[in-house]
């Protein structure tokens, strides 16, 4: 399994400040990256100190339209967001808010696409495993993806994810 920290910030966090974004927070940046919504430096700045010279590429999942999932890419260094949809253009409309960064979809050409309810998620947990590696999303479809969810959720057990189920298997 692929694992991929997060940088923590080079000074320590202020008393009142998280040490680690939440996802409320990671989910906030987010929006505030690609809608272009005010930055508001008192509440997140000291998280992000340098950041663009420690950190060149970032990879995860937005949800978006009600249960949708997508992945993304972010290429600081180029200033420009990619992102991959398992169902294009079916649950995530555009958005005409796409100026701080390039911005764009990759087409169904890259992105491998799903026709069954609820497999966004897994899709775009495989297409973030695999863009930092350099993978392609050969073998990422509908025939296979229950295969490789229940495969995470092994990876995600034996890592010690579940401490109650870890309990409950040891009883």
């Amino acid at each position: 399994m692929q694992h991929i920290k997060g940088i923590p910030p080079k000074s320590p966090a202020p008393a009142d400040k998280p040490a680690v974004l939440s996802t409320d927070h990671e989910g906030d940046f987010y929006s505030i990256l690609i809608h272009e919504r005010p930055w508001p430096e008192k509440e997140y700045g000291w998280v992000f100190d340098n950041w663009y010279e420690d950190v060149d590429h970032l990879y995860g999942c937005l949800q978006t339209v009600g249960n949708h999932w997508v992945a993304y890419h972010v290429d600081l260094k180029k200033e420009k967001i990619d992102c991959y949809d398992p169902i294009f253009g079916e649950a995530t409309s555009e958005t005409p808010s796409k100026k701080k960064f390039s911005f764009r979809r990759r087409s169904k050409r890259y992105t491998p696409q799903n026709t069954q309810i609820g497999d966004c998620g897994v899709y775009s947990l495989k297409f973030v495993e695999c863009l930092p590696l350099g993978v392609t999303f050969d073998g990422i479809n509908d025939k296979n993806i229950q295969g490789l969810r229940m495969k995470m959720a092994a990876e995600i057990l034996d890592e010690g994810g579940n401490s109650m189920m870890t309990s409950l298997l040891a009883n």
